[in-house]
């Protein structure tokens, strides 16, 4: 990360930077963009550049790639304490940061809205005398957005050892994620 990046920092007034920090890092959390009016002292495109720098120091500080020494070099054109205030805002509310970033990148993933399920006994094929094999049939409604008319429908036929692999599977993915929340 090139140091020069920070220098829109020293555009927003010294008194009011950590309020602006403050500020960026609610937006990031999903709270209220922060509003140039506010720091209208700033030239627009050094507040823009500002905001998105802010926005990328607190995810890397929450994702802990950086730390309090590298954050403090990376914000040399401002003071050791105000470089170091800005750290421990970050650092402070990593969790909902992380949270915000697992919201943000699966918000265009294909969501469940219902499913259904059936199981069925094939006791024979064309070309299987005696089959008797159990299929599991899953009918499931995803969408990417909250729209009834989004929906779209699959229908996902599985044999019964394939039905335990699955569940196997989702199993460690949900290890993975209860994992990843407590980091």
């Amino acid at each position: 990360m090139n140091t020069d990046n920070f220098a829109s920092l020293a555009a927003i007034p010294n008194s009011n930077v950590l309020k602006f920090v403050h500020h960026t890092i609610d937006n990031l959390c999903g709270g209220v963009p922060v509003s140039h009016n506010d720091y209208s002292q700033c030239p627009l495109d050094k507040f823009w550049i500002a905001t998105q720098n802010v926005k990328d120091l607190a995810t890397k500080i929450a994702l802990q790639k950086l730390s309090k020494e590298q954050t403090v070099l990376l914000l040399h054109q401002l003071s050791k304490e105000t470089a170091e205030e800005i750290y421990d805002a970050a650092e402070s509310r990593r969790a909902e940061i992380k949270k915000s970033l697992v919201s943000e990148s699966i918000k265009d993933l294909l969501h469940l809205r219902d499913f259904d399920w059936n199981v069925k006994l094939a006791v024979a094929s064309d070309k299987v005398l005696d089959l008797n094999e159990s299929l599991v049939t899953f009918h499931l409604a995803t969408s990417t957005t909250r729209l009834e008319k989004d929906v779209r429908n699959i229908s996902i036929e599985m044999s019964a050892s394939q039905v335990d692999k699955l569940l196997e599977k989702l199993k460690e993915a949900q290890q993975t994620l209860v994992h990843f929340q407590t980091r």
